[in-house]
């Protein structure tokens, strides 16, 4: 969870792993929004990543971020996961210029995406009005090809995202503090040309079947 101002991180929080987001989720945004209102910061808008990413974790996410807008008459924002991976990451290491993000997709596969910072994190001031927050960079792959492409990628590449498809891999990931600064790097951009979601429409982008529906398709 962050807050901004600007390109300026005022706060930025993580969740404990440990616990269930569930769980840890709406305390934290209670704590976040007092403080806000303790320092007279009032949020023009809400962020979210709207997927890929595990099922469970998207639904609370846009859910919880859907609410927030309805609760506080506040826009809404919807951003990639791989992209905002891909963002926290180039914040966190500025030498960096190219990123393959990873997320595990769950029975074998991965969530793949890849992002130019230039591209991904244009200034602000000077966005083509093509710019959006989901790139159409993501592809699904199974583990064994993950893998190989990691064995040919080029040295100038880095990687960042879930630990399971990088260790898998055994490939060194960029370090981020906080995937919420890459969501709100993202959505300050989007807000700049007014790409807002539709709280009443907007639904997790999840990009594959879930276990449940490929069985009832395999059994059909």
């Amino acid at each position: 969870m962050a807050v901004f101002r600007g390109q300026t991180i005022l706060r930025h929080i993580n969740l404990d792993p440990d616990q269930r987001s569930a769980a840890t989720l709406a305390p934290t945004l209670k704590d976040t929004f007092g403080w806000c209102q303790d320092n007279h910061h009032q949020p023009a808008f809400v962020s979210v990543a709207d997927g890929p990413g595990s099922f469970t974790g998207l639904r609370i996410g846009v859910t919880t971020a859907k609410t927030l807008c309805y609760a506080k008459d506040l826009p809404l924002i919807a951003v990639d996961s791989l992209a905002a991976i891909a963002a926290a990451a180039f914040h966190d290491n500025p030498a960096c210029d190219r990123i393959w993000s990873v997320i595990d997709a769950y029975r074998g596969q991965v969530f793949m995406g890849e992002f130019l910072r230039s591209s991904l994190l244009p200034a602000p001031e000077s966005l083509d009005s093509d710019w959006t927050p989901h790139p159409a960079t993501t592809r699904i792959l199974d583990l064994k090809a993950w893998e190989a492409l990691l064995t040919e990628k080029p040295p100038e590449i880095e990687v960042a995202g879930d630990q399971k498809p990088l260790a898998s891999g055994h490939a060194k990931a960029l370090t981020r503090n906080c995937d919420a600064v890459g969501v709100g790097l993202l959505a300050i951009r989007a807000a700049a040309l007014g790409k807002h979601a539709d709280p009443m429409h907007l639904v997790p982008r999840y990009l594959k079947a879930s276990a449940a529906e490929e069985k009832k398709r395999r059994n059909s």
